[in-house]
């Protein structure tokens, strides 16, 4: 079976303040937190998976649909750079394996040129 997962990474520099990136985004902090490591933090970790990404990305996305604008301010008040990342494990050697549906649909790809975020597609072919 495939396996796949997606989720929104944020590179920082120094000077980053993950609680004032919470708050200006409304996303949780003491969630969020668990999520930081020294550099980069990962939002919207999802791994239920579904033949059509999208549909993983959405969930990944929704607490950041909307709010492109504000993303961009952070980004220039912090430096920071968005990546959606989309994790795809795929086995061929399986029987009646669907193949998923890696093209991105028209309203994430406004989201991420609205938000100036890099799509970063990893596939692992077994």
């Amino acid at each position: 079976m495939d396996y796949c997962f997606t989720y929104f990474k944020v590179l920082f520099d120094k000077g980053f303040d993950l609680e004032d990136f919470c708050q200006q985004l409304g996303l949780d902090f003491e969630v969020l937190k668990d999520f930081c490591e020294e550099d980069w933090l990962e939002v919207g970790r999802n791994e239920v998976y579904n033949v059509d990404l999208n549909v993983m990305v959405r969930e990944t996305l929704k607490d950041l649909f909307e709010k492109e604008k504000i993303l961009l301010e952070l980004k220039r008040k912090y430096h920071l750079t968005y990546y959606l990342e989309r994790v795809i494990h795929i086995y061929a050697d399986t029987e009646n394996n669907i193949n998923p549906i890696l093209s991105l649909a028209p309203d994430i790809v406004a989201f991420l040129y609205k938000s100036d975020t890099e799509d970063d597609l990893d596939y692992y072919v077994y």
